[in-house]
């Protein structure tokens, strides 16, 4: 994508036992220092249920990646057990909503309200929100109004190939067409119906 003037990032998962495989923290380190990718356009994802799996191992990885300039979310978030304690401490940049919590807002007030909270928490943390599931434009508006950052799911769009993915993109970001002159022979009808008014006493 990088190639045809789409400057995009990448978002890995990483599973709870990665997170524990010192040599796997180790390479990936080396393989980021070595890369011509800006890190910052790296994310780890990596589920509040694999954070929580050995915590303190995890918050070592994180940390050493997130020194190296790549971009932490907590995926998932609201399905595993961790404290508030706990997430204070994740050098996390991003924290992603569970579509469990999201999919109810405009029917669940009890789930409206966890979700309200947890943007504003983790706006306070400096972090960004990722809403999962959106499905329908209400959803995507309560989203809006609650001050989400971005949402994701099959309602914003679903997954595509590269080739498809350039397509829409081009079509995105290209300039807008110039409107064209209407013809003479389109103009003449509205001309000859205000002269005849023009002509009546």
């Amino acid at each position: 994508m990088g190639g045809k003037g789409f400057p995009l990032g990448v978002a890995v998962n990483v599973s709870a036992s990665l997170l524990a495989d010192h040599a796997f923290i180790e390479e990936v380190g080396q393989i980021i220092q070595g890369s011509r990718l800006p890190s910052n356009r790296v994310t780890f994802e990596v589920t509040e249920t694999a954070a929580m799996h050995s915590p303190e191992r995890a918050i070592a990885a994180l940390e050493s990646w997130r020194g190296l300039g790549v971009s932490i979310s907590i995926d998932d978030y609201g399905t595993g057990q961790s404290s508030l304690a706990y997430l204070q401490k994740l050098p996390a940049t991003e924290l992603k909503i569970d579509k469990s919590f999201v999919q109810t807002i405009g029917d669940d007030r009890r789930n409206a309200i966890m979700v309200r909270s947890t943007i504003a928490l983790a706006h306070e943390l400096g972090m960004k929100v990722v809403a999962e599931g959106v499905e329908d434009a209400a959803c995507l508006a309560l989203l809006a109004e609650m001050g989400c950052d971005t949402a994701q799911g099959y309602y914003i769009g679903r997954p595509v190939n590269a080739d498809a993915l350039a397509e829409l993109l081009r079509e995105r970001t290209a300039p807008p067409r110039p409107l064209r002159p209407r013809s003479v022979q389109a103009e003449q009808p509205e001309t000859q119906i205000l002269a005849s008014l023009g002509s009546r006493p």
